[in-house]
């Protein structure tokens, strides 16, 4: 068997990845230099509270449809179970965001003066839903090849081809969504039909019982990750009043983010791959790619914060060209500190999803949050510097690491 067929689920993955990676890169260096600072900020704020409402909107089914179609691959029901989910949970959403968007620009963007920001964001938001689930069930069918390419199109091309349409927010925002949206519709009536998926009520109704059994108690967990990731950009624009300094944060997010997204192949692959093994019971196998994975992950990570940190002008350079701002790398070379923490996370959160029906991981990302909190709580009683909210972040990522790393190798210890 040639190296590519044997490995080709995580070459391609891989690959489509790193194209994504850079593609990411290269928006936010189209964003700097065709938007304004105040333009560019906006728009990192905007695609960071989408990063924090989707995992509300997605109630676990971004983990929930790969896991169980990876281990009944011939029930088709969980498609049309998971999309009739998402329509219940996107409408309810469009009405909330829609009727209180005074509120949530205040909360989102720090100013209700961004109040034609909120229903576009959440047509877009529903856009991103949408192509999770269609993205997660070709995952859990092991089509690599559609996956990946509606993974490139969706994540990767379009937000590039919106950019170059309009660099008006609210219109970017919404021309985006449309888009992605209608892309979904066509693709989602190719995969009805070359799966031959039948709209069967009763397993439909079946499924989404099982769909919401395991999702539910993640939406908690996935809602604690996104709080700590986007809770440093509020606090700055709280504290600073400032929506440059809350930019720099959101950048520095992204860039957290986008490490993340380096590794992220890794934790895409193994999800339905370990359910695989789990129906055949190869734990050696489990076991083994944990300690590989552990390993090449924390040095690839020491390796890159290094390069970073000594070529960060550079670097930045390349990302938004010459006319960014200095005191970016301040802000970044204390988060990305966090990375360590973050991709040990990453990497590992799908042996734990895999292994276990309850919500293994959602209970760490909610012992972390409550450890941030108590640390912003005392950072406010005390009325410590700025920067110190950017430490206690990373010290909350570097625990969430560490505690995934000790529940996941327990978890494997006690597979029989």
């Amino acid at each position: 068997m040639s190296f590519f067929v044997k490995h080709k689920n995580y070459i391609v993955t891989f690959g489509t990845e790193f194209f994504i990676l850079i593609l990411g890169f290269i928006i936010f260096r189209i964003a700097s230099e065709r938007m304004t600072e105040i333009g560019f900020s906006e728009y990192a704020l905007s695609r960071r509270n989408i990063s924090f409402l989707q995992p509300l909107l997605m109630i676990g089914l971004g983990v929930a449809v790969p896991r169980y179609i990876s281990i009944s691959p011939d029930r088709n029901s969980f498609l049309p179970a998971g999309l009739f989910l998402l329509a219940v949970v996107g409408t309810i959403f469009l009405i909330i965001l829609g009727l209180g968007n005074r509120f949530f620009s205040t909360l989102f963007f720090g100013n209700d003066k961004y109040q034609s920001f909120i229903v576009p964001l959440t047509i877009l938001l529903i856009g991103y839903g949408y192509h999770a689930i269609l993205y997660g069930y070709l995952r859990g069918k092991k089509d690599i090849f559609f996956s990946n390419f509606i993974q490139f199109l969706h994540v990767g091309i379009l937000p590039i081809m919106v950019l170059f349409h309009t660099q008006n927010i609210p219109s970017l925002l919404l021309f985006n969504g449309v888009i992605l949206i209608l892309l979904c519709v066509v693709f989602s009536i190719s995969i009805f039909i070359k799966n031959n998926i039948q709209l069967d009520i009763k397993l439909c109704l079946e499924d989404v019982r099982t769909l919401l059994n395991y999702g539910i108690p993640r939406v908690l967990g996935d809602f604690a990750l996104l709080a700590i990731l986007t809770f440093p950009a509020y606090i700055v624009l709280s504290i600073s009043k400032n929506v440059l300094l809350g930019g720099d944060v959101a950048y520095s997010i992204t860039l957290l983010n986008l490490i993340g997204a380096a590794f992220g192949p890794i934790s895409i692959v193994l999800l339905p791959e370990i359910g695989g093994f789990m129906r055949e019971k190869r734990f050696d196998l489990i076991r083994n790619r944990f300690y590989v994975f552990v390993l090449s992950s924390i040095t690839l990570t020491l390796i890159g914060y290094l390069i970073f940190y000594f070529f960060h002008d550079f670097i930045f350079n390349i990302l938004l060209g010459t006319n960014h701002r200095k005191e970016l790398f301040d802000m970044a070379s204390i988060m990305l500190l966090g990375s360590f923490g973050y991709v040990l996370y990453i990497v590992l959160r799908s042996f734990l999803d895999a292994i276990h029906v309850q919500a293994k991981n959602a209970t760490n990302l909610i012992i972390v949050l409550i450890i941030y909190v108590l640390l912003i709580v005392y950072g406010n009683s005390n009325d410590v510097p700025l920067n110190d909210y950017l430490y206690y972040f990373v010290v909350s990522l570097n625990i969430l690491g560490i505690l995934t790393l000790i529940k996941t190798y327990l978890s494997l210890k006690n597979l029989k």
